[in-house]
């Protein structure tokens, strides 16, 4: 008696919507745990984003390679890899891998620094110039240059190496620059004529 009476107060339009709101209610209270998820999967989406029907998402890291580094005379380049995720592999196999391209008759020029060139040169780069080699770049005083990134230490363009604290050009590479705007950064300490023989061809 008491819900015929409020249904007899309500207008048209407000008793349209409370009849709405009932049955979404209804539907609602139906609904199974984690329906809404199953609509979602259904039709292509999960935690990890919109995946096409049918489609596995897959974690995964990606290993780079074109990168090279230097320690104890040791000279390595990184291994193109991609490494799903989890990793069932050792602690080798889920790890992104590095190649021994070659070995310094002296020394490296700065050891455990990460920069960006190809393997094939490698070697030439980061291991310490001989004694009475010719020097890889001429010291320069040129107009203030503002090439660099926010962590660059130093940068090389167009055969100029420019240190960007100073945001500078000092020097100019005889034969270019080994990596066309090739860059070293700011988390391990490089001298500037480390710097020239890293960054300027030999």
């Amino acid at each position: 008696m008491e819900e015929h009476g409020l249904a007899s107060r309500l207008s048209p339009s407000d008793l349209v919507i409370f009849l709405f709101l009932l049955c979404l209610s209804a539907c609602l209270a139906g609904c199974e745990r984690g329906c809404a998820r199953a609509w979602l999967r259904e039709r292509g989406a999960s935690e990890q984003g919109v995946q096409p029907p049918g489609a596995q998402a897959i974690a995964a890291i990606d290993c780079p390679d074109g990168l090279a580094r230097c320690s104890g005379g040791i000279v390595e380049a990184s291994r193109l890899a991609r490494i799903a995720q989890p990793c069932k592999g050792t602690a080798e196999q889920c790890t992104c891998g590095w190649e021994r391209v070659g070995e310094c008759d002296r020394a490296c020029v700065v050891d455990d620094l990460i920069v960006v060139v190809d393997r094939t040169a490698a070697v030439r780069q980061l291991c310490a110039p001989e004694p009475d080699a010719a020097p890889p770049a001429r010291l320069l005083a040129a107009p203030p240059a503002s090439r660099c990134e926010e962590e660059d230490l130093y940068r090389c363009a167009a055969s100029a190496v420019v240190a960007c604290a100073d945001r500078a050009v000092v020097a100019l590479c005889a034969k270019g620059c080994a990596t066309e705007g090739g860059s070293l950064g700011t988390d391990v300490p490089v001298s500037r004529e480390a710097a020239f023989a890293i960054l300027c061809t030999r």
